[in-house]
């Protein structure tokens, strides 16, 4: 008891000392920048704090009881561009003198901010998670597209080329560029643009916790403003190759290229402005252009075949990118701007390494002998966008967006037509089993496809044609209100062929899928972002709403679409509601995020929301009119209901320096109405009894974790970041389709109770280190100086292993359903390096780099022996299907992409001018 006695006296005599710490003040005068008056009202505030003040008439200010520290000082006014000033020391029982010096603004209130010293680490007004890159950190790193970055964020988790954020399916996350959904229609997959890293001026990576202006993303938005060009000419080239001819890398036959120029705009400046026509304002035009063609480290056809022959010129290696992007932008007034870009994307594969709708995303072991024909996979996607910006008055701007994003993919087997397709066989090698009386059985195959095409022939594509706009108002000091709309129509088609050498009645093979629709969808939302003393709101509401289109009603109403029960369609009137004749369905969502600064270096925040997307059009639209002789077929359900989730976040940002801030975060997710394949019996007058597959809105799922966020500003040489993440997703099942798996014999039974999830990481750890020495800094080791203008980027990655479903009898090939993706395999790491030297010369700066992915050339498993829980290697005991004398699976422990990617050194030039 005397013990604890002392500690109480002790604790209480520490914290008087605590309270009674000089405090310290800051004070200064607000003038106009031009007239260089004095200015009254203008608002003073502590970023990061509930302090601040509001200048007298003589301008003058005082902020008094001021901790000692270094705080971030903002002057806001209406009328005036918001000045922000970095870094202000302030010490105990002093005064810190801060004078401001604003300026005169014609846009509106908040879109002009000047800041004075670096910008800050911590936003306190932000409710959500999110990490924001600029084209200078995207430089740096070791990435070379959009996904390359996104993957590296806490929270996110990129499995077999899948993006899962938040322990969400990979359908979950929208992107958007420079202001428009680039959300395939058909498979909800939003990376089918692909974005080269050195044509984005800002990336947004938002986790959790984003505001009603997003939507038809239930897991996180990847929000991308590509570059422009500025009043000067400006540009750069690249080449980088693993490929010098002189054997000394491991080659893979790679080349990357890339190119960037912007400036005053051509025909304006040189032709139009000599003939005395003149264009009011400013006009800039960027071009981009980007080429990443590699032959992989896996065996590769002997040549691809893109959808059209003038492809063909694209398609040089197994693994075929390409990007270019053009923009356009008039400011005819400082007010106003318009800005018109043209992105283009091709991809050229067999399907490895990406992610599409039908491909099985990984090596085709079974075809690996005759890849040639295996498929090849032209994707193209291409968006074209007109924006228009203005300033309506000193609070208020809006923006509208017109736009057209066409996404295609087709795959075909050396782009034949599907009726030219032969059957797959495995004839060779030939066995003599022999028998009791001299007789003999042939058995023929070693699970390798000797002869034939592949199975399936397909094309689709979606055109995507929408108007949104948003407008923008700040109302007194406290409230910035922002509104917005879209309207979009999407046209979609596609073509599925299933065994196109099976003579049917229809034509088309064994089984198939064709149908052309038009839907429409779109939202309104409204948003306001509440400014009080220690107190930020952020509070918002949106409905998205959605009409499946004509080809849904007609199936409806046609009494002769067989699977439609006269329930399902008196279901489907109720459910929906009817407006120029057409019948959709709705979702509202509700959004509240609040910040509160703590302390003056410490701000806890809170989000709470309900976020849906409507249902992908394969669920949807799936065989509604394409019924076939197939064994098992599966159908889309025309009533389907949005997919929704619930959503909790709480975190707490500290700043433990202006250049070294911490973002510790915790999150709840409840996921609801996922779609997945159910059985259906229905009695027909005409067909009899009737059994099939069709999508119902009847599987969930739950994710939570832990994620922490540790960044450095670059300092004394230094600058990093730190993301760990923790999290746990369970649900009824990894995929929609497990009853259609249970009917064709490949999976015993559908799990009833709630297991984890295929893509379920439990731990993932990414550090990220730059090393700068630029041309005015010394630095010395051992007495010894280091060159200058010099750097390098250390990139690292821990990750639990993969989820596996545990082989318990290897004999009898039986396998723990009762624990579904129960184990996991052994965790990898992976170690990147980048080398980077600067040269100035003729004016433009020339940078020699070298880049090592996977240093150590860790062998990270791609496929997991579910016996072992590790890769497959040699010894190791095969089932049965692997082993037998007839239709034999191919030998696991030969498939070369059981591995990831190995070591891969390139060598790279660029020069900025």
């Amino acid at each position: 008891m005397k013990q604890v006695i002392i500690y109480i006296v002790l604790f209480c005599l520490a914290t008087a000392g605590f309270s009674q710490e000089k405090k310290g003040k800051i004070a200064g005068i607000v003038t106009d920048k031009n007239s260089e008056e004095t200015l009254a009202g203008v608002n003073i505030q502590i970023k990061g704090t509930y302090m601040g003040a509001a200048t007298d008439a003589d301008g003058a200010f005082i902020i008094t009881e001021v901790s000692a520290g270094t705080y971030d000082i903002e002057a806001s006014m209406i009328g005036y561009k918001i000045q922000l000033i970095t870094a202000v020391e302030v010490e105990p029982g002093k005064t810190k003198v801060v004078n401001f010096e604003i300026e005169e603004s014609v846009l509106a209130y908040g879109q002009e901010i000047e800041v004075i010293g670096e910008k800050p680490l911590m936003e306190v007004d932000q409710t959500s998670s999110e990490a924001v890159f600029s084209a200078s950190e995207i430089e740096k790193a070791i990435v070379e597209n959009l996904d390359d970055i996104v993957a590296q964020q806490a929270g996110v988790v990129k499995k077999d080329g899948e993006i899962h954020i938040r322990g969400g399916r990979a359908d979950e996350s929208m992107y958007i560029i420079d202001g428009v959904s680039v959300k395939d229609p058909l498979s909800g997959y939003g990376s089918t643009v692909y974005v080269n890293a050195d044509a984005i001026k800002e990336l947004k990576v938002v986790t959790g916790g984003f505001n009603a202006e997003y939507g038809q993303a239930m897991s996180g938005i990847i929000d991308v403003v590509t570059k422009e060009g500025d009043d000067q000419f400006s540009g750069s080239f690249s080449i980088k190759t693993d490929n010098l001819g002189l054997g000394l890398l491991d080659q893979y036959n790679t080349q990357i290229l890339e190119f960037n120029f912007g400036g005053p705009e051509l025909v304006n400046r040189f032709l139009l402005e000599p003939l005395g026509v003149k264009i009011p304002g400013e006009m800039t035009f960027f071009v981009s252009g980007y080429g990443n063609i590699s032959d992989t480290y896996l065996k590769q056809a002997s040549k691809l075949y893109p959808s059209r022959s003038g492809l063909d010129l694209f398609a040089p290696r197994q693994e075929n990118d390409w990007h270019v992007l053009g923009k356009l932008t008039w400011k005819p007034t400082p007010g106003r701007k318009i800005s018109l870009s043209y992105d283009r994307s091709l991809s050229i594969n067999q399907g490895y390494f990406r992610r599409y709708l039908i491909s099985q995303n990984y090596y085709p072991y079974n075809f690996s002998e005759n890849l040639d024909h295996y498929p090849t996979f032209t994707n193209e996607a291409i968006l074209g966008n007109l924006t228009w910006f203005q300033t309506l008055n000193q609070t208020t701007f809006f923006e509208i967006t017109l736009s057209d994003f066409f996404n295609s993919t087709h795959s075909a087997v050396q782009n034949k037509h599907w009726t030219e397709y032969q059957e797959k066989l495995d004839l060779y090698p030939i066995y003599y089993i022999p028998q009791e009386g001299g007789n003999a059985i042939i058995r023929r195959g070693d699970g390798f496809y000797d002869y034939g095409d592949y199975d399936e022939w397909y094309d689709y594509f979606s055109d995507r044609w929408s108007i949104h706009g948003d407008i923008t108002s700040q109302i007194g000091q406290n409230h910035n209100v922002k509104a917005g709309l879209e309207v979009a129509m999407t046209e979609m088609q596609v073509i599925d062929i299933i065994d196109p050498w099976v003579q049917s009645e229809s034509g088309f093979g064994r089984n198939y899928d064709i149908y052309n629709v038009t839907s429409y969808s779109g939202f309104f939302y409204a948003q306001d972002q509440i400014k009080y003393e220690g107190m930020i709101v952020n509070i918002g509401m949106r409905y998205d709403y959605w009409f499946p289109g004509k080809f849904v009603e007609d199936a409806i109403n046609d009494p002769e679409t067989i699977i439609i029960s006269d329930e399902a369609r008196r279901v489907f009137k109720d459910e929906t509601f009817k407006v120029f004749g057409m019948r959709g369905k709705g979702h509202l969502s509700p959004r509240l995020g609040i910040s509160h600064p703590v302390s003056d270096n410490d701000v806890l925040y809170f989000h709470y929301g309900h976020f849906s997307q409507q249902p992908k059009g394969q669920y949807v639209y799936a065989k509604l009119k394409s019924t076939s002789a197939a064994t098992y077929q599966l159908f889309g359900n025309p009533n389907l209901n949005p997919t929704t989730t619930v959503a909790y976040e709480l975190g707490i940002k500290h700043k433990f320096t202006e250049n070294l801030v911490m973002d510790l975060r915790a999150y709840y997710k409840d996921m609801f109405d996922y779609p997945t394949a159910e059985n259906v019996k229905l009695s027909n007058p005409r067909y009899g009894n009737l059994s099939f597959l069709m999508y119902f809105n009847q599987d969930y799922a739950r994710a939570k974790g832990i994620e922490l966020r540790v960044k450095q500003r670059y300092a004394q040489y230094l600058s990093g970041t730190l993301n760990f993440s923790y999290g746990v997703s369970k649900g009824k099942s990894s995929s929609p389709n497990d009853n259609l798996l249970v009917a064709s014999g490949s999976l015993s039974q559908k799990s009833l109770s709630e297991n984890y999830l295929s893509w379920d990481t439990p731990i993932r750890i990414t550090l990220d280190l730059n090393f700068d020495i630029d041309k005015n800094q010394n630095l010395s080791i051992f007495s010894m100086p280091l060159p200058k203008d010099w750097g390098a980027s250390l990139h690292w990655e821990l990750e639990s292993g993969k989820r596996y479903t545990q082989l318990i009898d290897i004999e009898n090939e039986i396998y723990d359903e009762t624990n579904p993706y129960g184990k996991l395999a052994p965790y990898w790491q992976q170690f990147d390096l980048r080398l980077y030297k600067y040269y100035e010369y003729f004016g433009a700066t020339f940078v020699a780099n070298l880049e090592i992915e996977n240093l150590f050339d860790a062998k990270i498993p791609r496929i997991i022996n579910p016996y072992t829980g590790r890769e497959y290697r040699p010894g190791d005991i095969l089932t049965n299907s692997y082993t037998r004398d007839y239709n034999p699976n191919p030998n696991p422990i030969y498939n070369p992409s059981k591995y990831r990617w190995p070591r891969t050194i390139r060598l790279g030039l660029s020069v900025k001018f």
